[in-house]
Formats: structure tokens, sequence, C-alpha cells
């Protein structure tokens, strides 16, 4: 009986330590640095613009964000990394379409389900763009479809990634356009990819404006258009696919995520942190100034978009590898 009285007595004590300590170790959060995982390579668009906005949010947080880059399989490799990470709010990760996507889709890393990602916001939303050399022979889509019309298989047009965030686009428009290109995927990142553009190595690049953002405003790189519903207030002088006939309307996105089994509470701040990095005037000026396509959706928002998103993407996928036109 002493023994079980004692018991009893331990079991109370240790539940008032607990709630004691919970509101406390919450109103402490976060309270030492946060790691923040980057599934692409260092120095490609996705990597400069998400080590660019976290930079803001160490103020509002009040701790430092330190940036690890875990690549491999479109992405599929740091984000497996997150899901299975510690579920205590100190791990963050970048995500991409291939992320949420390509990687689930095609089955490409074991143990993947993003049911075990909690969606903290999306930082970007983005047109997919068609980007040649300045020095291109063709100025508009409908020369670079008359060169690709006259010589069929030989103009190359590269991608991160086969079946890829970049990828499905660039085969929507071929098979509108009814050209047949190569498609060469740079599976590093926008990095090589705008390099293999401006070295020669393929004619065009699907990617964002952000991704080449550099190599447009020093010359070496021109927008052909946008697969977008308008014209972008910030590149007016860029037309959209529309305007040539061809209705391809895509673009890609940078979320942040975390470990589903995080705190509520942990997650609101975190979320609520990186709201706050939009009022900012120093990074709406960054923003503006790279052309990084920065527009603040919330969880909830973020979540209700990925999910017509893939559905959109799953739904085109399956119509392409029906026709030939995608491998599984």
């Amino acid at each position: 009986m002493k023994l079980m009285h004692v018991t009893k007595i331990i079991a109370a004590a240790a539940t008032l330590t607990a709630a004691l300590q919970g509101p406390a170790q919450a109103a402490d959060y976060p309270s030492k640095d946060i790691m923040h995982i980057m599934p692409w390579s260092a120095g490609g668009g996705t990597d400069t613009v998400m080590r660019s906005f976290l930079s803001f949010a160490e103020e509002p947080l009040g701790v430092g964000i330190n940036t690890q880059n875990i690549t491999g399989a479109q992405s599929g490799v740091g984000t497996l990394r997150l899901m299975k990470s510690r579920p205590d709010g100190y791990t963050i990760g970048s995500l991409t379409w291939d992320s949420v996507i390509t990687v689930p889709y095609n089955d490409l890393v074991p143990g993947y389900d993003t049911e075990q990602l909690a969606y903290l916001g999306a930082v970007t939303v983005h047109p997919t763009a068609i980007i040649v050399r300045a020095d291109a022979p063709f100025t508009t889509v409908d020369e670079f479809v008359e060169a690709a019309k006259a010589a069929p298989g030989t103009l190359k047009i590269s991608n991160v990634g086969l079946g890829g965030v970049w990828h499905l686009p660039a085969l929507d428009f071929a098979k509108q356009a009814e050209i047949d290109v190569q498609h060469i995927p740079y599976p590093k990142g926008s990095g090589p990819q705008v390099e293999g553009l401006l070295s020669g190595e393929t004619d065009a690049a699907s990617t964002s404006i952000s991704a080449a953002y550099s190599a447009i405003q020093s010359g070496q790189a021109r927008v052909l258009a946008v697969m977008a519903d308008e014209r972008s207030d910030d590149f007016p002088d860029v037309p959209t696919f529309k305007e040539s006939g061809y209705d391809v309307v895509w673009g890609g996105f940078r979320l942040l995520a975390t470990q589903a089994e995080v705190d509520a509470e942990q997650r609101a701040t975190l979320e609520a942190a990186f709201a706050q990095v939009f009022d900012n005037p120093e990074f709406q000026k960054v923003a503006a100034d790279t052309g990084m396509g920065a527009g603040w959706m919330d969880a909830e928002e973020t979540a209700a978009y990925v999910k017509a998103s893939q559905e959109k993407a799953f739904a085109l996928t399956d119509e392409l590898v029906e026709a030939g036109l995608l491998s599984e």
C-alpha cells in the first residue's frame, strides 16, 4: 500500500511539473538556432532565394537559421531527411514543386510520404519561363517554334529533372506546338542549368526568371515568354505563351515546411515570423531587385495550393505517359 501511495505521488508530481513547464517551454520557443534543410545545390535559384528570405526571418524569431544542403533525387533526399527529423520544432526545410509532385508521383525515394510534412507557408510563386541566350537566333516563341520545325530533334531545352517542375511545362508546350525538341536534365539544380545555357550546351532553359535573373540583368540571357495567364507587373515587357496561341500555364513555388508532428504552437510561431518578413521593407526591396517572385501564402492556403497543383500535374503526367511522351 505504501509503495502504491508513493507511486501515485510521483505520478502526480510529474503531471504537475509537465503542466508548469509546458507554457514556459512554449514561451521560450525558439531558444536555439534552427536547422534549415535545402534539398537543392548551393548557388542555385532556390538556394539563393531561400537563404535570403530566411536571413530576414532570424530577427523576428530571435535565433539563427543555419542552412544545410542535402541534395539528390530531385530534392527527395533532403525532404526525406526533413520528414524523419525530430519533431521538436528546430528543423525546417524548403520544398519545391518537385518535392511534392515529382518525387511522390514517381516514387523516387522509399519511405517518402508528404503526409509527414506540415506546411508553414509559401515564399514564392512564379510562372515557368523559357529563357534563351542574348545572341540566340530566335527572339519570340513563334520564331523558336519555326526553328524547331526547321530542324526536328536538334534544339535542346533544359530542365532540372525529367518529369519535374520545368520539364512538364516544356513537354506541354512542345506537344501543343507540335515540335520535336530534346529535353536535357540538370538534376543538380538551376545553377548548372543556367551555366549550361550560357555555355551553349543547350538552346533554351525552362525555369523561373529568378533562377536566371543575374544572367538576364547582365544582358547574357533574355526571356522569350512566361507560362502565365497575364503578363507580370514586375516584367511587363515579357509576353505570355497565350499571346502566341499556346494555352500553357505552369509555375513553380518555394515553400517552407516542418515535420508533421511538430507542436501546433511552434508551427504557428514559425508561420507568424515568416509572414512578418513580408512586412520588412528591406526584404521587399531585395525581392524586387532580384525578381524572386515573392508572394506569401499562409499554412492553410499553402496546403490547398499544393493539393490543387498535385491534381493538375498528376493528371497531365498520366496523359503524357499514356501518349508515350514521358516514361513511367
